[in-house]
């Protein structure tokens, strides 16, 4: 199975979960899609964490985030640190080989590769709207009045950002892909949140059979 490989992790990336901040609704973060093909993705016990974008800083809270979480159910696993400004981040095929590379010569059996794929900005328009409450009052036996109130609710924009990682296993002996998911996050308020939930799907995911995927 060779996935669709798009490396779009930069600079911006850091600076788009800040303005996230602004928008109205609460960040999730959920898993659009699981497939797999080959060897178990579970068989695997060394993984070389990389957040595929050449910002340092990006690599680092991103792959931080996975590695630990995995560290903390049980897979051994390593982040790809911020020293590596020199590979060839903006061409895919050779950073694939590049990092298989690392993976290969520091003994991890497996390589999962993040990258953003898909950026999206929702823009929701309410226009100003108009309440009307009927009010009576009484102005005599038998006889009253009846006043209409109204309540003014103002325009108002709502924004919300939807980011869509690709997350991919590779099989460091092999150089294939075993195991990829498509996990989602909406709203983020910072870089460091958006990673946590990234982290906590994607494990989630990875020690979950298949079979019991498909069922969900």
């Amino acid at each position: 199975m060779t996935p669709r490989w798009i490396i779009l992790f930069t600079a911006l990336m850091a600076a788009s979960f800040l303005l996230g901040a602004c928008s109205s609704s609460s960040p999730s973060t959920s898993i659009t899609n699981v497939r797999s093909g080959g060897d178990s993705a579970r068989e695997f016990s060394d993984t070389l964490v990389v957040a595929a974008s050449p910002n340092a800083r990006v690599r680092t809270v991103v792959g931080q985030a996975m590695a630990n979480r995995l560290n903390e159910q049980g897979n051994a696993a390593t982040f790809l640190n911020s020293e590596h400004d020199s590979l060839s981040w903006d061409t895919p095929t050779e950073l694939r080989g590049q990092l298989l590379d690392i993976a290969r010569e520091g003994q991890h059996d497996s390589v999962l590769v993040l990258s953003l794929v898909d950026k999206r900005v929702h823009t929701d328009y309410k226009p100003e709207s108009v309440s009307y409450i009927p009010y009576t009052r009484e102005i005599g036996a038998g006889a009253s009045v009846t006043y209409m109130e109204h309540s003014v609710q103002p325009a108002s924009i709502e924004r919300s950002v939807d980011y869509v990682i690709q997350s991919t296993l590779y099989d460091s002996a092999t150089g294939e892909a075993v195991w990829q998911a498509l996990p989602r996050t909406v709203d983020p308020d910072s870089l460091e949140e958006a990673a946590e939930g990234f982290a906590r799907v994607i494990v989630d995911a990875l020690n979950t059979p298949e079979r019991e995927w498909k069922k969900r």
